[in-house]
């Protein structure tokens, strides 16, 4: 499995960008309001995946504390898979928050101004789930010096 790219989550932050900003354009008066806890969601996530990624890490790398379970192969790759979906989605949510934003922040009614704190809520909260999805993903990885260990000390990437 590929580590997620830079680029696109960048593409899926613009595709977002996009979408939002047309969808206001396009709908804002028959949109309901933005909920003042929509970005509860996504903190929650955000932690949640940045406490995983710290487990996993300290327990791949040996560092977990004494007694502590040794992790199952499918544990790890359940949470490369969560990490996977997150980080697109996440960045996908930054996009169309900031794109929706962008639409309103030119705009003075009351409901607006309402909505462009929620969409700056949601956004930093997209942010964070988008990082702790990253984090997570880095820490599933083996360190080097065991992938050299297991194979003979050859390396993963060596034939013999």
């Amino acid at each position: 499995m590929r580590a997620t790219r830079l680029w696109t989550l960048a593409l899926w932050v613009l595709a977002g960008g996009v979408a939002g900003y047309l969808l206001a354009e396009l709908a804002y008066a028959d949109l309901p309001a933005l909920p003042r806890y929509a970005p509860a969601t996504l903190v929650l996530l955000g932690v949640l995946e940045l406490a995983m990624a710290r487990v996993i890490r300290d327990r791949v790398r040996g560092q977990a504390r004494r007694g502590a379970r040794a992790l199952h192969p499918l544990q790890v790759a359940r949470a490369v898979a969560l990490a996977k979906a997150s980080s697109p989605a996440g960045s996908l949510l930054l996009g169309l928050y900031t794109g929706l934003l962008l639409w309103l922040v030119p705009s003075t009614a009351d409901q607006a101004r309402s909505d462009a704190y929620v969409c700056v809520g949601s956004a930093a909260a997209a942010l964070l789930l988008v990082v702790a999805a990253l984090l997570l993903e880095r820490a599933c990885r083996t360190p080097p010096d065991v992938r050299d260990r297991d194979s003979g000390g050859r390396g993963l990437g060596s034939r013999a």
